[in-house]
Formats: C-alpha cells, structure tokens, sequence
C-alpha cells in the first residue's frame, strides 16, 4: 500500500496551515523619538551623565542612549523611574507645549551640543548675551551656499 505524500510549500517543507503574517508592532517611531527628546533634554537639564541616569534606573548607560535616540520602546515603570531619577513628573514627557527637535537628526544634535555648552556658562549676564546674540543670528538674513549673493 502507497503512503501519500504530503504536498510541499514553495520552501520545500511542508505546507502551513495559516498563511504567515508580519508581526504588528504598534510602534510609533515618530513618538518614540519625540519622548526620547524629551528624556535627554531633561537629562541634560538636571545635569546628569547617561550612565548615571543608567545606574540611577538600573539601566545601561547603552539603554538610556537607546531610549533617548528613539531606537527602544520605554515601558511604563522605566519611564517612571527616570523621571524619578530627573526631578520631573512623568506626564511632562507628553506635554505637547514642550517644543521637541524633529527633523534633520544632525541639526538636532548640533542643537543638543549648543544647548550642553550654553549650560556649561555659570555667568546669567553672559547667558542672557548669548540668547540675544543667537535670536539675532537667527532674525538676520543669511545667504545659502547656492546663493550668486554675497555680503
């Protein structure tokens, strides 16, 4: 007496019986990289290094780099913890007044080095001289690089 034999997929093994689906995440990378700005801004705002932020939490200092850059999703006793560990309440990490950096990632993190520097001032006249001469670099029309203009 013959055996059937059982019919084959297009891999050579046999045929599945329901079709295979891609795993549904729910992530929402544009939100995860907002919180994540919004974690390291107030990290760098309480003045406190990724590692002890880490060791704080009980968290690799790798992890809070993951958590800030967007790349890992925070479960909700994490995100507690380090707003415990940064003096702030949680629900300020969703505040939608809060502006957040989006945009060209470079951009952002230039923009993340000029604000650690700024605070590395202890001089609030130098401070505020700062501001003044940044929002003046900033109303002032500058020529792009393409530009035939010249001044």
């Amino acid at each position: 007496m013959r055996v059937p034999r059982m019919p084959k997929d297009a891999t050579g093994g046999p045929p599945s019986a329901a079709p295979k689906r891609t795993k549904r995440t729910g992530r929402n990378p544009e939100f995860e990289v907002a919180l994540g700005a919004r974690i390291r801004a107030a990290r760098i705002a309480a003045r406190i290094s990724q590692t002890d932020l880490g060791v704080t939490v009980g968290i690799s200092y790798q992890q809070v780099q993951k958590y800030e850059s967007g790349v890992d999703r925070i479960a909700a006793s994490t995100l507690q913890g380090l707003a415990a560990a940064l003096g702030v309440h949680p629900g300020s990490f969703f505040d939608g007044e809060v502006p957040v950096p989006s945009g060209n990632i470079p951009q952002v993190r230039m923009a993340m080095r000029i604000a650690e520097a700024v605070q590395q001032v202890r001089d609030p006249l130098v401070t505020r001289r700062l501001l003044s001469f940044v929002e003046a670099l900033a109303e002032a029309k500058h020529p792009t690089i393409d530009s035939d203009e010249t001044t």
